[in-house]
């Protein structure tokens, strides 16, 4: 059964606009296009000590409430703002195609927090791409700074965290 749906081709070359550089925020390389801002389960970046004591050996009930509270935040964001997820094609791998959900069902199982940096997408009308990141850290490169209050205050509701570039 299919989950998504390829956007217009118009809405393609639209996004494309709206969204540069896309492989190189997949790759993790920094562009001037955007701002750098984490979500996290912590308050603040993790020295190698905290990493290893708060990362490390999570029993199964612990992993189960972190990744509920992102899955919390995505719904929250979802009811915000649209959400499409985006592939990379094209001869050399590096031209986005954007997908829209065929079901808010789809969306959110799209959206299930792995802690292994399944998902990508982006928020048009946001301005921002998003990321599942690792380490319970999820990133987000914002086009639009004026939009940050947003993405801060579904954080709150769930008791996540925004943190600055490391």
């Amino acid at each position: 059964m299919r989950k998504f749906l390829n956007v217009s081709k118009q809405r393609q070359k639209t996004l494309e606009k709206q969204f540069p550089k896309l492989i190189d925020l997949a790759q993790v390389n920094e562009t001037k296009e955007y701002t750098y801002l984490a979500v996290s389960i912590f308050d603040h970046w993790l020295d190698r000590d905290e990493a290893m004591e708060l990362l490390g050996d999570l029993d199964a009930n612990e992993i189960v409430r972190r990744a509920s509270i992102f899955e919390s935040f995505n719904h929250l964001l979802s009811e915000q703002t649209e959400i499409l997820t985006f592939r990379f094609r094209g001869l050399k791998g590096d031209k986005p195609r954007f997908k829209s959900f065929l079901s808010d069902h789809a969306q959110s199982m799209y959206l299930r927090q792995t802690d292994m940096g399944m998902y990508q997408v982006i928020l048009p009308r946001l301005n921002a791409v998003y990321f599942e990141g690792y380490d319970d850290t999820n990133v987000f490169y914002l086009k639009d700074l004026s939009v940050r209050p947003i993405i801060e205050s579904c954080a709150e509701k769930v008791g996540l965290h925004c943190l600055e570039h490391w």
